[in-house]
């Protein structure tokens, strides 16, 4: 029933990385400093990339089971 949701579904960005970029957006629009607002928009478009490009890999590719499941059910 869960064996396959992860792999059959498309890759979805690293949650990690949104917020980090989301944070350097934010620094960057309450900066005053013209070159530091440049520098953090930067940042933040790079961490945007690399969110896209991490792949989700299954929580438990050996087992059948929920990875929430507990493994002492039989």
């Amino acid at each position: 029933m869960f064996g396959n949701s992860i792999q059959d579904s498309a890759a979805a960005p690293s949650f990690l990385y949104v917020m980090m970029a989301a944070t350097y957006f934010r620094q960057a629009s309450h900066t005053r400093r013209p070159h530091m607002r440049g520098a953090l928009r930067d940042l933040g478009r790079e961490y945007l990339i690399h969110a896209h490009s991490v792949v989700t890999s299954p929580a438990c590719p050996a087992s059948e089971r929920h990875p929430l499941t507990s493994n002492t059910q039989s």
